[in-house]
């Protein structure tokens, strides 16, 4: 009889283990208009992270994919591409991507079979890019039906891409595993899905992005061991053709995370602080809108609706991370604590 009593004890305590361990009940949300802040994570620990700020309310929500999906989000999450109704978030070093609904972070679809994705340029409800750090190849995929589709061959890696007319420009950021020197924007023909042209610029091109007028803006920043001075460059979108070439006056500064205002007419990069410029200046600005302050900041986001700027900090790239709310005129609104290296923001409205 008592050996009968200390099974039941011992079956259960089990049983309540057992009921400790399960997950909790999935949440729904229904997301107002807001930002997406992608977590990277450290590297291979699998503990990236999805946060999101509504913007009105002041509403923070952490852990937002693993609190509706029930599955973490990965090994470095590296970007994030919102279209239509969709979200997608890049997962690097897990070479997948996830395709998640705007309003209520469900997951609706996943692209895998990728080595090293970094981000994806979407061109129609048939075909999206998807850049490569490892692979020398862009992947060729469809948003809709989250398929595989074919590969452009370039020989090189492969970073942040735009879209003007029928040309993708893609930035050839690392040289890692390529023999090539990376000073180049590549372009490719989205009608052929072929590597056209690479039209040289500075030592690496760490950011590019798209203006009013077809022109766009490539950030260098001279290389990892201050090779050359870090360069700005404005070319014409319809032809390649370089514009102007702006080059920074301190061979160890190091700008990077281009960026441009919902109109498409302003600028905003970071040199330790954040400058802006307009897309019609001749120089580079001498004074940043935004000081440090003691904070270092690692990645930044310009709202397209009122050009707010913000700016993460990876503190030690070990615990949570924080983003800082800025007015266009610099001054700080809102300060949050996030997941582990905040890296990415994609706007939701």
């Amino acid at each position: 009889m008592k050996k009968l009593i200390v099974l039941l004890i011992g079956l259960l305590f089990i049983f309540q283990a057992c009921k400790k361990d399960e997950l909790p009940e999935q949440q729904e949300y229904d997301l107002a208009k807001g930002v997406f802040i992608i977590n990277q994570g450290t590297f291979n620990s699998a503990n990236a992270s999805l946060s999101y700020f509504e913007t009105d309310s002041k509403k923070l929500i952490n852990n937002l994919f693993m609190g509706v999906n029930k599955i973490p989000l990965g090994d470095v999450a590296q970007s994030i591409t919102l279209w239509e109704d969709k979200a997608f978030i890049v997962i690097n070093n897990s070479g997948v991507v996830y395709c998640i609904n705007r309003k209520n972070a469900q997951i609706t679809g996943k692209i895998s079979g990728l080595a090293s994705p970094r981000n994806m340029l979407i061109l129609n409800s048939q075909k999206a890019y998807i850049s490569d750090l490892y692979d020398h190849y862009i992947s060729i995929v469809n948003p809709t039906t989250f398929e595989l589709t074919g590969t452009i061959e370039l020989n090189r890696s492969s970073e942040e891409m735009v879209l003007i007319g029928t040309k993708a420009y893609v930035a050839n950021y690392s040289a890692y595993s390529q023999d090539l020197k990376n000073d180049v924007v590549l372009v490719v023909d989205t009608e052929t899905d072929k590597l056209v042209d690479t039209i040289k610029v500075g030592i690496e091109p760490n950011s590019i992005v798209a203006d009013k007028d077809n022109n766009f803006w490539v950030l260098c920043s001279g290389g990892y061991l201050n090779e050359e001075f870090p360069t700005l460059w404005k070319l014409n979108g319809l032809n390649g053709e370089v514009l102007h070439t702006f080059t920074f006056d301190v061979l160890q500064s190091n700008p990077s995370g281009i960026k441009i205002n919902g109109l498409g007419d302003q600028l905003f990069f970071m040199n330790k602080g954040v400058y802006s410029m307009s897309v019609s200046d001749e120089s580079l600005p001498e004074d940043p809108i935004i000081v440090p302050g003691g904070k270092f900041f690692y990645t930044m986001g310009i709202d397209p609706q009122n050009s707010d700027i913000y700016l993460s900090d990876a503190l030690d790239y070990t615990q949570n991370g924080l983003v800082y709310r800025y007015d266009v005129s610099g001054t700080l609104s809102d300060s949050l604590e996030v997941g582990i290296i905040p890296g990415a923001f994609g706007f939701n409205y």
